[in-house]
This record gives structure tokens, C-alpha cells and sequence, in this order.
């Protein structure tokens, strides 16, 4: 029996190719209208594991998946049993896709929201005109369905390459994106740990400073006091005990007003002693603390 990978469709995603990634042919990919429907159908356990977008190196943070990760883990009536169990990272180079043959006709430009802030030098050139309208789509694959679909040719979207051959809509311009590199990060979220991805018997493939295997673990709090220096004090456990923090966001608790959820990264295994008495330490500290996976740092990660 098949794995059965949820991911944010539909076909032609960068989602979808980050779970390709991952998983390989032989999973059965099952495409989703939001980054929302992953939850649900992992929750539900009718799937074996969900891949969705969490952060971008050009745009940063992608909201949708932070408040999902708040809500399930913070706000529901019974902590889910699935954790983060892998990550990846893809390539983003984007495409303005058009029927039109004159792109001075177009009138509306598709694309997902996450896109807006790494294409804003292509939108100054002179290529579309300036009153264009942006619509935002549930994904960049949706958008070029829309665009594919426009009788009228007026049209336009910004997607990838994949789209585009899948859609059979002309490349208009090619790798718009304000900063080569651009690259997005993935998270697998599952009910079981993963070993390795798909791809990790390449002989060719980065590997860490000194060629040893790094994990992450992740963790979301709320601290129990708002005082000067509670954030940092909390945080010290992490240095005490020589643990790198690699990232720390923040999002609204969405229960009470100015409060906020804070999410870290930090190097090593949830089962290292240095990270366990870090992660009590903190606890101390705080009146939430979800540990919210282990998993090994992708070698694409010294690749972006």
C-alpha cells in the first residue's frame, strides 16, 4: 500500500514539487484546495503525511501556515498527535504566463499572495500595464487554471515552469524573481519520523560543515509574564546549555489581545540531553510549550 502525501494543489505546485522531493513517484500525492485541507486530512489520518509552504528566504514567513500550526497546537480541544518530520527546500523561479498576444491588453494578473513581494521589480517594468489588477489564488498552479481557462486571453499569472507546461500557456518572462536564490522551505508534517528523503542516496549532494548530520527541533511557546527581559530570560536555558537557536517568529495568540506565540528553532534532537534541559528550563518560563517535531536538516538547506 502506497504512502498517501497531502499537499497544497493543485498539480504543479511548488508544494507539489517539494512532496516529489520527499517521497518520490511512488506515493500517492493527493492535491488540496488549502494549506488548511493538509491539516485536516492528516488530523483525520487520511492521509500518511501533508507537505505545506513555511517560509520563503525573499518574503519570509508564510502566515497561513503559522496560525494553522497555532491553532491546531495552541487552540484546539485535543493536541493533535502529528508533528514536523521533515523539511524541504525548492527553487522558486517565476514566470509570467499569458495567452495574450499583446500584453498591453491584459487586465488582471493572477498569482498566490506569497508572490506579490518577490516579483515588485518586474511590476515596475513597462512589460504590463501599470492599473493591472493582482487577484490572489489559493496557489500559483491555480492560477495558471485560471489564466488557461480565459477565453478572452486578457489574462495573465505568475507561476512556474511546471505550470506552464502543464497548462500549455506561453512563457511571457522568464525568472522575474527580485533575488536569484529565491528559495522556499517545506515542512512534512506526519504521525511517524521519516529517515531520509526520496533523494538522499545522491552522491552529489551537499553535506553540513563538517560532514555531520544536523537535526532541528521546533517548538511554539507563550510566556506566562510579559516583563522586561522575559523573552530573553527564557531564551537563556538555549545558551546555557550550548544550544544554537537557528530561528524565532512570532504571531499573535489569537486569544488575547497583544499576546504572542513564539516559535524557535534550535539545533539537535529533542532526545539530547542539552535540548531536553533547555526545552524544561524554558517551560519554567512559559504557560505553553509545544514541542512541535524533530526531524534532520534537509542537505538542500547548504544547497539554497
Amino acid at each position: 500500500m502506497s504512502t498517501k502525501v497531502a499537499f497544497l494543489g493543485p498539480e504543479g505546485t511548488y508544494t507539489h514539487q517539494a512532496a516529489l522531493q520527499q517521497f518520490g513517484t511512488k506515493a500517492q500525492t493527493l492535491p488540496q484546495a488549502s494549506i488548511g485541507a493538509c491539516f485536516d486530512m492528516l488530523n483525520k489520518k487520511e492521509v500518511d503525511y501533508a507537505v505545506v509552504p513555511f517560509e520563503n528566504s525573499t518574503n519570509g514567513q508564510v502566515v497561513f501556515t503559522f496560525d494553522l500550526l497555532r491553532d491546531w497546537f495552541l487552540s484546539a480541544d485535543a493536541e493533535p498527535s502529528f508533528r514536523i518530520v521533515a523539511e524541504q527546500f525548492v527553487s522558486i523561479h517565476h514566470y509570467l504566463l499569458s495567452n495574450a498576444s499583446d500584453l498591453s491588453k491584459v487586465t488582471r494578473v493572477y498569482s498566490h499572495p506569497q508572490v506579490w513581494g518577490q516579483v515588485n521589480k518586474f511590476f515596475k517594468s513597462a512589460l504590463l500595464p501599470s492599473d493591472v489588477t493582482r487577484i490572489d489564488t489559493s496557489s500559483t498552479a491555480q492560477a495558471a487554471e485560471m489564466v488557461a481557462a480565459d477565453t478572452e486571453n486578457t489574462s495573465a499569472c505568475i507561476s512556474s515552469k511546471a505550470s506552464a507546461d502543464l497548462y500549455g500557456l506561453p512563457i511571457c518572462a522568464a525568472e522575474i524573481e527580485d533575488i536569484k536564490g529565491n528559495t522556499t522551505r517545506f515542512l512534512v508534517l506526519g504521525h511517524e519520523k521519516i529517515a531520509s528523503s526520496d533523494e538522499d542516496n545522491e552522491n552529489d549532494k551537499p553535506k553540513a560543515p563538517g560532514n555531520e548530520q544536523v537535526s532541528l527541533t521546533s517548538v511554539m511557546f507563550v510566556l506566562n509574564h510579559d516583563d522586561p527581559g522575559a523573552l530573553c530570560s527564557a531564551l537563556d536555558s538555549f545558551k546555557h546549555n550550548k544550544v544554537n537557536l537557528t530561528s524565532i517568529a512570532s504571531r499573535p495568540s489569537g486569544q488575547t489581545r497583544w499576546q504572542y506565540v513564539f516559535f524557535i528553532e534550535a539545533e539537535g534532537d529533542i532526545e539530547s540531553t542539552p535540548m531536553q534541559h533547555s526545552v524544561d528550563s524554558l517551560k519554567q518560563s512559559c504557560e505553553t510549550v509545544v514541542v512541535l517535531g524533530s526531524f534532520l536538516r534537509s542537505w538542500r538547506y547548504w544547497k539554497s
